[in-house]
């Protein structure tokens, strides 16, 4: 028997719970859109700064788009700054984003929250914004109060590399800073709930991916602090987004205590998390960003739309936030479709113990350095390598037969599953130790090639740049590192000035890597004519195959390949068809 129609809220609330609804509701992550922005006589930065104006915005989700949802704002700084957190506004094409870790010289074992934290920073915007849009749409269209997870917030305030270390070699620390975050997210959803009437919650926390946290790190540190949030606030409705490939854990997400988990394609496809989680928990997803929501076509994004219900989503909505560019007919689409009428990991055939049988060195002073780099032991590869270059072993040997293989293997673990992001950064680390001796006894050597790295424009995910960087610099290679969020001028610019070899970008964020055409178009516009190297969680072959100039690679150690095709004398045409043929 087929219900009646029901309001936005009725339909959006019973979704969320497990209910019948007459439809499949439809949501937005972040409407932060040029379109929207004209569709309701909005403009930047009025949108970020005034909550009049923050929520005239916000209310174009249901009033343009016709979405069953409301969401208070679309940063995810704004809790950041409650703790002190500098940030760059961004612009009306760019996120908010930190400018610097206001507590990374902070023990956080010996931090104390602020008293009345919830009027400091930009709440006191935000929760305006909630408060506007509750008192105008209340039981008609339901409010949630967006508020970035712990895992986030904590990346924000002390630094992401420096978490995932912790998470690893001082877990108290780890814990510590998760418990100082996790109380923040309770104080700013009980204030909203209790002072402005917000429905409910939703909790984007893109830093607990499965692509940068280890699954077992997961259940051991996260899964109770999002219980802990979810027990606090469990007289409102809450949801939880987290970005990348969640496979790894998603088997624990309904023990958090949420009552809807957002995922993102294509790291984790609908069918996937309906096979993984059944009916335990609301799924919301997930039409892909860039190749679906931003640049399809309305049809395109309809019958996708059409897919993703016929697979089994309770709410549809795009896979991460939306960008910029996205037109309203294509959200309308979304609409439409609801009314009646996988990028694969290669799988990697060698076991953990295979991979390091493979990468450790049969001499033993060798073997030893390292077994130390594997497991991130920094103090013990160095010390290692000072005896080594004492006994006369020779400092590229060092490099190339034991420091090298040491981090490449931990990469490697890292495709099969067997290691995370944090064990990578170890690696890493320890390797940078034993290198920095080797390259003072190597002195001055002809490098052998050159490269401008960079991280997408709008992005400070810089992990992936960070180590590919080590491993380049102490393989021979001179490396010109411009940072995070680099606009792609300066890129360019940077190019022409340096003449590199070969350029390159990553981007872990989907919304931001609509930067890397703009790169190709400039380098075009300047007569330059290099492979552009793009990497990072947000691209693949296909994504890269859409531009001139642009070869994906995978792992740390697929750049090399790129540099050894320019010393044969290959054009950046014949380089990508040969390494992307270890896609297909």
């Amino acid at each position: 028997m087929a219900l009646r129609e029901m309001t936005p809220y009725r339909r959006f609330m019973s979704a969320m719970t497990g209910g019948r609804v007459d439809r499949t509701p439809v949501m937005v992550l972040s409407n932060f859109c040029k379109e929207l922005m004209a569709s309701t006589n909005v403009t930047w930065p009025a949108c970020q700064t005034d909550p009049k104006v923050m929520a005239q915005f916000q209310a174009g989700r249901y009033e343009v788009w016709g979405l069953d949802v409301l969401i208070s704002h679309n940063d995810l700084v704004s809790e950041a700054t409650m703790l002190g957190a500098e940030i760059d506004l961004g612009t009306d094409l760019r996120h908010p984003s930190v400018l610097k870790h206001a507590l990374e010289n902070t023990d956080p074992t010996k931090y104390n929250m602020p008293k009345d934290v919830v009027s400091k920073g930009r709440n006191p915007i935000v929760e305006g914004s909630t408060k506007i849009l509750v008192e105008k749409y209340e039981n008609l269209v339901p409010v949630l109060r967006t508020v970035t997870g712990p895992m986030t917030i904590a990346g924000h305030l002390f630094g992401v590399d420096r978490i995932l270390m912790w998470s690893k070699q001082e877990e108290k620390k780890f814990e510590a800073c998760l418990d100082i975050c996790t109380d923040l997210c309770i104080e700013i959803v009980r204030n909203s709930v209790d002072s402005s009437g917000a429905d409910g919650f939703y909790m984007p926390d893109p830093t607990a991916s499965g692509d940068l946290l280890d699954p077992k790190d997961f259940q051991y540190f996260l899964e109770p602090r999002y219980r802990r949030l979810t027990k606090e606030t469990k007289d409102v409705v809450s949801m939880l987004h987290i970005c990348g490939d969640t496979r790894g854990y998603m088997d624990r997400i309904p023990h958090s205590g949420f009552d809807a988990f957002s995922f993102e394609a294509p790291g984790t496809s609908v069918k996937e998390a309906k096979m993984g989680l059944g009916d335990r928990i609301t799924l919301v997803g997930s039409l892909e960003t860039i190749p679906v929501v931003m640049m399809g076509k309305p049809d395109y994004v309809y019958t996708q739309s059409l897919r993703d219900i016929t697979d089994g989503v309770d709410i549809l909505s795009p896979a991460c936030g939306t960008p910029p560019m996205t037109p309203n007919a294509n959200i309308r689409a979304m609409v439409e479709a609801c009314e009646p009428k996988k990028v694969k990991r290669k799988v990697v055939a060698l076991s953990k113990e295979d991979i390091i049988k493979k990468y450790t060195p049969a001499k033993k002073e060798l073997a030893e350095i390292t077994q130390a780099v594997m497991i991130g032991d920094a103090v013990t590869a160095e010390k290692l390598v000072v005896a080594a270059l004492g006994r006369g072993v020779k400092p590229i040997d060092l490099v190339e037969e034991a420091l090298l293989p040491g981090t490449i293997g931990v990469a490697e673990m890292y495709d099969g599953g067997y290691a995370f992001v944090p064990e990578i950064l170890l690696a890493a680390n320890a390797m940078k130790k034993g290198i920095s001796h080797c390259q003072s006894a190597m002195g001055d050597v002809k490098p052998k090639g050159k490269i401008v790295m960079h991280v997408a424009f709008g992005d400070v995910h810089a992990i992936g740049k960070d180590i590919v960087k080590s491993i380049l610099i102490a393989k021979g290679y001179a490396v010109t590192d411009l940072g995070a969020s680099v606009p792609w001028e300066k890129v360019v610019e940077a190019v022409k000035k340096e003449k590199p070899d070969v350029v390159s970008g990553t981007a872990l964020m989907t919304t931001t890597r609509t930067a890397f055409p703009k790169v190709v178009e400039l380098m075009k516009k300047e007569g330059i004519a290099i492979p552009f190297i793009t990497a990072g969680g947000a691209v693949d072959p296909a994504y890269a195959e859409t531009m001139d100039f642009a070869i994906y690679c995978k792992g740390p150690g697929d750049a090399e390949p790129v540099f050894e095709g320019i010393r044969k004398g290959k054009k950046w045409q014949q380089i990508r068809e040969e390494e992307h043929k270890k896609y297909k």
